[in-house]
C-alpha cells in the first residue's frame, strides 16, 4: 500500500482528532513519528512534525473532509470586528526563489514551501492572522 503525507502537525492532540474523523469515515490512515514527537517535541521542526498519512487512493476524500470540518468549526466563529459570522480561511504557499531558501524551509519546516493561513471576514474585510477569540 502506497501512503502519502497528507498534512503534518505539532499538536498532538489535533493531529488525533483530525485522525479520528478520518478513520470514522472510512479513510485508511495512520500518524508517522507520532511516537518520536510525543516523547520529545523538540525534534517536531528536525523532522517535520506529525506526518498524518492517507491511502493514495483515499487523499481526495480525506482533504475534502478536512475542508469541510474547518470550514464548519470556522463558520460558528463571529469576527471581532463586526461580530457576524462571515469568516473563511486563506492559505497563501510561499514557494522560495532558492534552492538555499527552500532547503532553510524543509530543515525548519519539514517542507520546501512555506504555508500560512489566514482569515478574512467578508463582510467588514478584516483579515486575521489567528482565528478570533469566541466571546
Amino acid at each position: 500500500m502506497n501512503f502519502i503525507e497528507l498534512r503534518s502537525f505539532d499538536n498532538y492532540i489535533i493531529a488525533n482528532i483530525v485522525l479520528g474523523m478520518l478513520k470514522d469515515a472510512g479513510i485508511n490512515c495512520h500518524l508517522k513519528d507520532e511516537h518520536i514527537i510525543t516523547i520529545d517535541p523538540l525534534l517536531s521542526p528536525a523532522i517535520g512534525g506529525m506526518k498524518l498519512m492517507v491511502h493514495d487512493k483515499q487523499v481526495t476524500q480525506a482533504w475534502e473532509l478536512i475542508e469541510e470540518a474547518e470550514r464548519q468549526y470556522i463558520e460558528t466563529i463571529p469576527c471581532s470586528i463586526c461580530k457576524k459570522h462571515t469568516l473563511s480561511a486563506i492559505t497563501i504557499t510561499k514557494n522560495y526563489k532558492t534552492l538555499l531558501g527552500a532547503l532553510g524551509s524543509m530543515f525548519l519546516n519539514g517542507q520546501p514551501v512555506r504555508i500560512t493561513k489566514k482569515y478574512r471576514c467578508s463582510s467588514c474585510g478584516y483579515d486575521f492572522k489567528e482565528l478570533p477569540k469566541r466571546s
